[in-house]
């Protein structure tokens, strides 16, 4: 059950560092270039300024809302599965703690490894999202 935890969360590491090195790093240039072009600007008065830099992060913002609302989702998907489990295991009224235990670590490892399987289209679909931002 370790094993697969931990390959699921080498995974989602993966996933992330790839969208971070494809996507972030370009809207957080192009977010720091924004504010720099700001503080070029002589004639901005401090709310202006202010305004402006708001403005060049909003991409930011709204990029890391993307990210971080997928990541939330895949998290909720993992539990739901294991509180699936969880309920197998209670419904069998087996009396065997081992078989029962076991039972219940191979279901976990299932929900692990669907999740595993489903983050190509997970990241296809972050990636979607921000080449739109």
């Amino acid at each position: 059950m370790e094993d697969s935890q931990r390959k699921l969360n080498d995974a989602i590491s993966t996933m992330a560092g790839t969208l971070h090195r494809n996507y972030l790093r370009r809207i957080y240039g192009d977010a720091f270039n924004c504010s720099y072009r700001c503080t070029e600007d002589p004639s901005l008065d401090p709310l202006k300024f202010n305004q402006c830099v708001e403005k060049c992060s909003s991409k930011i913002t709204q990029a890391e809302q993307s990210m971080s609302q997928e990541m939330n989702n895949v998290q909720e998907r993992l539990m739901r599965c294991i509180r699936s489990c969880e309920d197998k295991a209670k419904d069998t009224n087996d009396k065997d703690e081992n078989r029962l235990r076991s039972g219940f670590e191979s279901c976990v490892v299932n929900c692990a490894n669907e999740i595993q399987q489903m983050l190509p289209k997970i990241e296809s679909r972050i990636s979607d999202q921000l080449k739109r931002i």
